[in-house]
């Protein structure tokens, strides 16, 4: 009998660790307006690379003139694998967050998987303006989200064809 009782404590016992050991991974996935993970916009550079998710320094774009941003691979120790992003300082604080792989948002956007209509329509239906303008200079369609159609934008996306390739907050860097 007591074989029995001690079975399905056990089971459950191995459940939890299951399920808490895959609850964070998600969590640190979720791209949401304010950075991700430990990753805030606004933070210091000092603060986010003591957060291990940084590595692979160098430099932004030039054509943006001196003094060039600073921009880190998120793919540090910490990061979760399967990350592709970069964080790109400004004058030593975390201004742009984008990624090309592994992440989603809150509304079920995901790289890689959801279609531009569809990351407009989701958003919509959550209360943000969203829209969406093929520019020909880079041969793709960008995304822009906003709370008011007038306000900041929040978050961008990058496509080349119809598929959300990038997805970034608060816009897509570029390098013209």
């Amino acid at each position: 009998m007591p074989l029995r009782s001690k079975a399905p404590l056990a089971l459950l016992v191995a459940l939890g660790v299951l399920v808490s050991g895959a609850a964070p991974a998600a969590a640190d996935t979720l791209l949401r307006l304010n950075g991700i993970g430990p990753l805030r916009l606004g933070m210091s550079r000092s603060a986010a690379l003591a957060t291990g998710w940084l590595t692979h320094r160098t430099s932004g774009c030039p054509l943006g003139g001196p003094p060039l941003p600073v921009v880190y691979r998120v793919a540090g120790r910490r990061a979760p694998r399967g990350l592709s992003g970069t964080a790109e300082f400004d004058g030593g604080k975390l201004r742009v967050l984008s990624f090309t792989r592994g992440v989603h948002t809150r509304v079920g956007v995901t790289v890689g998987r959801t279609t531009v209509g569809a990351m407009v329509h989701r958003y919509r239906a959550a209360g943000f303006r969203a829209s969406a303008q093929y520019i020909a200079t880079f041969q793709g369609t960008f995304v822009t989200i906003r709370r008011t159609a007038r306000g900041p934008q929040l978050l961008g996306a990058f496509a080349s064809g119809n598929v959300v390739q990038t997805l970034a907050v608060p816009d897509v860097p570029v390098c013209e």
